[in-house]
């Protein structure tokens, strides 16, 4: 319990540990033994809200440690399934069930650059296909030309 919320308690047998604080002052008929008696009450009401207020501040420790000790055991388990699930991919892995994105990103580039290289090969080679075909339909017209000059000299 603080002293700006008096009527906020915790629970209710924190609420009958309520003394009500006077401020020392009587209704003007004092006497000398009731002087004292008054300082007492007082001391004594002031000593039970701080008991009060150490009471609440415990209590809130006790909250703020159960929720922490609660916490923790989400972590914990939470760790334990991930250390699960890192233990079953490494299994995995171990087993190639699983492969390295950066061994899969080296292997795709290897073989794009293959596929490159023999694509131009590819070019290279109907270049030259299309070059001999030229060669051979011009020899192949030089040959019926002299066949044609020799038949026409024979005959």
């Amino acid at each position: 319990m603080t002293a700006d919320r008096p009527n906020l308690y915790k629970s209710a047998s924190e609420s009958a540990l309520r003394v009500p604080v006077t401020d020392g002052t009587s209704s003007g008929r004092s006497t000398p033994g009731e002087n004292g008696s008054t300082d007492l009450n007082v001391e004594v009401a002031a000593l039970s809200n701080k008991l009060i207020n150490a009471i609440n501040h415990q209590t809130q420790l006790d909250d703020s440690l159960s929720q922490t000790k609660h916490e923790l055991d989400i972590s914990r388990a939470r760790v334990k399934q991930l250390e699960a699930v890192a233990r079953e991919n490494s299994e995995m892995l171990a087993k190639g069930l699983l492969v390295k994105k950066s061994d899969i990103e080296a292997e795709t580039k290897q073989l794009k650059d293959r596929m490159n290289e023999e694509s131009r090969l590819r070019a290279k080679a109907e270049e030259e296909k299309r070059v001999i075909e030229r060669e051979l339909e011009g020899l192949t017209a030089a040959l019926f030309g002299e066949a044609n000059e020799v038949n026409s000299l024979i005959f």
